[in-house]
């Protein structure tokens, strides 16, 4: 379903676009664990069950200022989205569970799940100790069901999800006389990540590692922990990703009658990814999957160029 908005007003000036909508989607496909000896893989494909989308979306366009040599124009997008698992095929239990995520340094480990009433892919952890000084307690969780033992099935918490809150982008253009200036601004809010490098290189036990690419990273706590303490389980490395990144900036400048007005000559510059504000720890807060194992960043590339017509 739906429902869409359209408007215009002086005289195109300004121009806005609200939509919103649900939809359900079912028999989804998922690569998941299996059950030991079902098949010939720990993980796969399957059909997994049934997700709700419902969402509102908005974009205004305007051209605030426009005058003989100066002109702006800008358009901003924001979009909220709430997905919700409502059906799981493998069983009609409504405290069953499907996890996925899987993460690297433990063998089989997954660090996410799908359950009815919970977003697709919420994370599913340990819920971590800390000490007086705010820091880690190796090996040591919640007991959420307070019998003494902490274990997967009882003591794992599901907890926020890879999928952003809210959405947003602004693109500004202005032009003055023979300038122009293109700035676009993207942000994503409420989305979360597993730091899965920081989770295979905060560890003490990987200091023998001779490789600059699997060895300690810089961090204020280094673990002890083994994959048998559930060291890789914890939601100490799940933080939140939200982000404000900027895509790109671009400045040229034209000469439009040149050669007794037969050729038209545009000179650029143009900086892509110049920076992204964000308070991940990791490399990049934008992570497909929401499981980071990103050990090369993303690069800032400057691009001039020559445009003759």
């Amino acid at each position: 379903w739906n429902v869409g908005v359209d408007m215009a007003f002086l005289n195109n000036r300004i121009t806005a676009a609200l939509d919103w909508y649900l939809r359900n989607t079912k028999d989804l496909l998922c690569f998941v664990t299996v059950p030991a000896g079902s098949a010939t893989s720990n993980q796969m494909n399957q059909n997994v069950g049934s997700l709700r989308n419902l969402g509102v979306e908005a974009t205004i366009t305007a051209r605030p200022v426009v005058t003989r040599d100066f002109t702006w124009t800008t358009a901003y997008n924001v979009a909220w989205n709430k997905n919700k698992i409502t059906k799981l095929n493998s069983s009609d239990d409504p405290n069953a569970v499907v996890t996925t995520g899987g993460i690297s340094g433990a063998t089989g480990n997954t660090v996410a799940a799908h359950k009815v009433g919970y977003a697709a892919n919420t994370f599913y952890l340990f819920q971590q100790v800390y000490d007086e000084n705010g820091q880690p307690i190796d090996g040591v969780y919640v007991d959420q069901n307070n019998d003494g033992v902490i274990d997967e099935a009882n003591d794992r918490v599901l907890n926020h999800s890879i999928d952003p809150k809210v959405t947003m982008s602004w693109n500004n253009n202005f032009s003055y006389k023979n300038w122009d200036l293109g700035i676009s601004l993207r942000a994503s809010i409420g989305n979360y990540v597993y730091n899965n490098v920081a989770a295979q290189r905060q560890n003490l036990n990987t200091t023998w590692q001779n490789s600059s690419l699997t060895n300690l990273i810089n961090a204020d706590y280094y673990f002890k922990g083994t994959a048998t303490t559930n060291y890789y389980m914890s939601d100490y490395w799940l933080e939140n990703a939200s982000f404000l990144r900027c895509d790109n900036i671009t400045l040229g400048y034209t000469w439009p009658h040149l050669l007794n007005n037969a050729l038209r000559l545009r000179l650029f510059g143009a900086v892509q990814n110049p920076f992204v504000i964000t308070k991940y720890r990791g490399l990049d807060p934008e992570v497909a999957g929401g499981i980071d194992n990103n050990v090369y960043p993303r690069p800032v590339t400057v691009t001039f160029g020559l445009v003759a017509t």
